[in-house]
Parts: C-alpha cells; sequence; structure tokens
C-alpha cells in the first residue's frame, strides 16, 4: 500500500529501496537509542531494500518515511492487515524527535480508523521498552495483555506488552488529540479500504 499524509509541517511517505532511504533506516536502527527497542536489533541497507520490495505493493502494509522539508526525522508502519477483522498493528516507529511519535500515532489512527474504517489498531512492545508503553497509553491505547517469553533475541526469550484502540476508543479522543497534536491531510491512497 502507497499512502502519503500530511501534518503540521511533516509528510509521511512512502519508504522505498532507494539508497537515501536505506541509508537513513540502517543509521537510525542502528542508533543505540533505537536498536535495543526493536526484536531484531541488527539491519543492513540490502536487508532494508529487500524488505521494502517485498512489502511496499502488498495490501497488508504501509511503511513511512517521516520528513520536514526533506529532511528524514523517522520512520512508522501500519501493518499485519487483517481484512476479515478489520484490525491492523501499528509500529516500527522510530523518530528523532519525541513529538513526532505522538504525532505519528495520530497519523496511524487517522489512517486506520477515518480512512480504512478499521475498528482495532494495536501494537506490541517489549516489556523492557517503558517509553513506548507510557507513550502510546497516554494516546488512548490500552494494555491488553503480556506476551510472556514471545520473541527471542541475542538468545535470550523476552516478554512482550501488547496495547490496542478500537474505532469507538478514536471516536472518543479524535478531536482532542487533533487538537492537541494536529489534523492529517491524506494527500494520496492506494490500497485498500473497508466499507464504512
Amino acid at each position: 500500500m502507497r499512502v502519503t499524509v500530511k501534518m503540521n509541517a511533516c509528510l509521511w511517505r512512502p519508504l522505498t529501496d532507494s539508497d537515501a532511504d536505506s541509508r537513513f533506516v540502517v543509521q537510525i536502527r542502528s542508533d543505540p537509542r533505537f536498536a535495543a527497542m526493536f526484536y531484531n536489533a541488527e539491519i543492513s541497507a540490502e536487508g532494508h531494500k529487500t524488505f521494502i520490495n517485498a512489502t511496499n505493493d502488498r495490501a497488508d502494509e504501509i511503511n513511512w518515511l517521516i520528513e520536514r522539508a526533506g529532511q528524514p526525522l523517522g520512520v512508522a508502519s501500519v501493518y499485519h492487515l487483517d481484512r476479515l477483522h478489520k484490525k491492523a498493528e501499528c509500529g516500527r516507529a522510530i523518530m528523532l524527535e519525541p513529538r513526532l511519535f505522538h504525532q505519528s500515532w495520530v497519523v496511524s489512527a487517522f489512517i486506520a480508523f477515518d480512512v480504512m474504517h478499521l475498528n482495532k489498531l494495536w501494537i506490541e512492545t517489549l516489556e523492557s521498552n517503558q517509553i513506548i508503553a507510557r507513550g502510546v497509553e497516554r494516546l488512548g491505547m490500552r494494555r491488553e495483555g503480556l506476551l510472556r517469553s514471545h520473541i527471542v533475541r541475542d538468545g535470550k526469550p523476552l516478554n512482550v506488552c501488547y496495547f490496542g484502540g478500537t474505532a469507538d476508543d478514536w471516536n472518543q479522543i479524535r478531536a482532542e488529540r487533533f487538537a492537541t497534536w494536529g489534523t492529517p491531510e491524506l494527500i494520496s491512497f492506494e490500497g485498500w479500504k473497508s466499507e464504512g
């Protein structure tokens, strides 16, 4: 899926396999501040290009590069789209500016609930990643579970927290989130939408 959204002075545009996008993804994912947040610690430019080429044309995945005035500031995704049950996961989010995390969640919720008419949006994060856990709770998601020994990283089983939000939750907080973080503007959408 290819989706472009503008909010405030930033653009959420499709992440590509270009050398510039690949360099940015490898750089930000390799940064020690962010590497510990991901299920897989290592990424290469070739691995990124393979991933993007395999996912950008799929109907169940949106991958964004977030930029301001052409300067890359972060990446985010909406993926694991389940058409039957009208739900998707959001995440793979890394932002150089902390405020962008909140704005990116608003963009993801806007696309999932207002554009695609999904019923559920969820995020998984390592139990040790308390910054993200507190952030998504402040944004309106609810902790719905702990997935014990859900992944193995560097040979060690790790717990994962599961947070979720529904369309009903979003409808109750949308106006407040737009007032606080900005109102997304859909520039283009190529992909699947459910009936409203």
